[in-house]
């Protein structure tokens, strides 16, 4: 644990300490973040993270980095003067971010039925690219699809990162949907998000794909509601 607690904060610590403070009032709650956890990540107490917050002690890089990933941002949104960012003649080595996979499949056609205890795997995506997408590895999870009906742009096999703290109906978005299977089974499927006047609605992007989803479905069906599980944030490139 590197102790900063004699060293006094220049106006530029102070500033990016109010940034990051910004940041967390917006981001940690809905994020499921606490002080708490950055003192674990950290190895220091809650109470030093307070002041980190308030600016009584000057963050370092390592500490910099550990608050932008918390909080599923860039460190170049707090700060831009560390000596470690101003490294000539590149940027350090990226880390990796773990985030889980599911062999799960997603229907992109028939759905397959929901497993709780699917396998599970880990995946690397790069932190920084996270980062800058503001996504938080913690929420994030990957998934593959099967079928047809989403074609061109999500085919039968591919890797589709989702991101689980995403759930506002967003127009025109991709989205891991809930839907009712046969019987009393749930199915995941990937559909695409249309909302009409304040109607939202979902359906396929090729229709022929799968005779269930000729027609867009209303999320707020009283017979057969839908369940947002998560945005797709990204099949091979990014989503929006």
């Amino acid at each position: 644990m590197e102790n900063h607690r004699k060293a006094k904060p220049t106006p530029a610590d102070v500033a990016a300490a109010q940034r990051l403070k910004r940041e967390w009032t917006a981001r940690a709650r809905g994020l499921g973040v606490t002080q708490d956890t950055a003192a674990e990540e950290l190895g220091i107490t809650q109470g030093a993270v307070s002041q980190y917050l308030n600016g009584k002690i000057p963050m370092n890089y390592r500490t910099l980095l550990v608050f932008c990933r918390l909080l599923g941002i860039s460190d170049t949104d707090i700060r831009t003067d560390l000596p470690e960012q101003q490294l000539v003649g590149g940027p350090v080595e990226p880390d990796w971010a773990d985030i889980q996979g599911y062999s799960q499949a997603m229907g992109l056609g028939g759905g397959p039925e929901a497993q709780e205890y699917a396998e599970t795997h880990k995946l690397k995506f790069r932190a920084d690219s996270l980062a800058r997408k503001r996504l938080n590895p913690s929420k994030l999870a990957v998934m593959y699809g099967r079928g047809d009906s989403m074609e061109p742009r999500v085919l039968s096999g591919d890797a589709i990162l989702f991101d689980m703290s995403d759930t506002r109906p967003r127009d025109g978005a991709l989205f891991v949907i809930m839907v009712d299977g046969g019987g009393h089974a749930k199915e995941y499927q990937v559909k695409r998000c249309e909302i009409i006047d304040d109607l939202v609605l979902f359906k396929a992007d090729n229709p022929a794909g799968d005779h269930n989803w000729k027609k867009p479905r209303r999320m707020d069906s009283p017979r057969h509601p839908i369940e947002i599980i998560g945005r797709v944030r990204w099949i091979g490139s990014w989503e929006g």
